[in-house]
């Protein structure tokens, strides 16, 4: 019986696990994207414009909010139902990923733009 009843639990589905697993994908994801401001500054010597920080913020949010859709049916299978808890941490957990990315990003530029060498003042002029 004690075999029979850990095989049930063992194969329950808690929407604490799936949170903490999209919390994990949400990270991986928003570091790949700040990964890639490192990236174009070392490529063009610049950070990206605006328009450009704001179109990853748009596929940041978009990639995550999908990732969530994928883990809440990936719950519902494994239930029977959806469950509020978890849409409402995964949104949580979107929210906090942009934040951490627009924050990053941030303090990329700012630290990028004051390391950029002054233009020398021409005396001749």
């Amino acid at each position: 019986m004690l075999a029979s009843i850990s095989e049930f639990f063992g194969q329950r589905v808690y929407g604490k696990q799936f949170q903490d697993l999209f919390e994990q994908m949400a990270k991986t994801i928003t570091r790949e994207y700040i990964q890639e401001i490192y990236n174009h500054i070392e490529n063009y010597g610049v950070p990206p414009s605006f328009e450009e920080m704001m179109e990853k913020v748009k596929a940041l949010t978009t990639e995550l909010t999908m990732r969530a859709e994928w883990i809440r049916e990936d719950y519902k299978e494994g239930r029977g139902y959806r469950s509020i808890k978890l849409t409402t941490g995964c949104k949580r957990i979107i929210k906090n990923s942009v934040n951490e990315y627009l924050r990053q990003s941030k303090t990329i530029t700012a630290i990028r733009v004051n390391q950029r060498p002054a233009i020398p003042y021409n005396e001749a002029m």
